[in-house]
């Protein structure tokens, strides 16, 4: 099937509806078939294509000035929310973290937390926006690799401590009660996992 080329690398997409939201590396989109160096146009880390022809959307534009490590979708579909290394995000002030509306594809202009380093993977809820990655402070805060944001970008008090190395991946149960986490850990909360990398925490305490 034709799908849209780039002259990097991919790291994550994300389905809602008939678009599909693309973050990575990259510089550049072409269409499919077209020799790398033609028919290019700019696009920085992050674009949208159509689920049918693999055409590029030309209207959806929200250029990241560092790469996209991860989308995710609401469990509606009304927004994504896209973590990585960034610090501008579609020509806004955006610490590692945005929220797109998918209805109209702009920035959500309230979602404006400042994540102080990466940001390797999100999940969603309805409610509550669950962020890991190799970050130690949320604004002034002390978040040691994972957060928990409302809506409106509004930091909340989940904060389990996971000290000594990065989380990469998280998710929530449908009904928001568990969050599983895995990465290169070893201690959460003070405890050793005997293992690296997995855990499972409570989706509010």
């Amino acid at each position: 099937l034709p799908t849209v080329q780039i002259n990097g690398v991919v790291w994550a997409q994300a389905v809602v509806g008939n678009t599909v939201y693309v973050g990575g590396n990259f510089t550049s989109a072409r269409p499919a078939g077209s020799p790398a160096g033609t028919n290019e146009v700019p696009r920085s880390n992050f674009l949208a294509y159509d689920l049918t022809t693999g055409a590029l959307l030309t209207s959806v534009v929200l250029d990241a000035n560092a790469q996209v490590r991860t989308i995710e979708a609401t469990p509606d579909g009304s927004r994504i929310y896209v973590g990585g290394d960034f610090t501008t995000f579609g020509g806004q002030t955006r610490s590692r973290i945005a929220a797109v509306n998918t209805a109209t594809n702009t920035l959500v202009g309230n979602f404006t937390p400042s994540v102080g380093y990466h940001v390797y993977d999100i999940s969603p809820t309805a409610t509550t926006v669950y962020v890991a990655g190799n970050f130690l402070n949320v604004g002034a805060q002390l978040r040691e690799r994972l957060a928990a944001f409302s809506t409106t970008g509004t930091l909340l008090s989940w904060a389990p401590s996971v000290p000594d190395r990065e989380v990469a991946a998280i998710r929530v149960s449908p009904d928001g009660t568990k969050v599983a986490i895995g990465g290169k850990f070893e201690t959460v909360n003070g405890t050793n996992t005997f293992g690296r990398g997995l855990a499972m925490l409570d989706g509010t305490s």
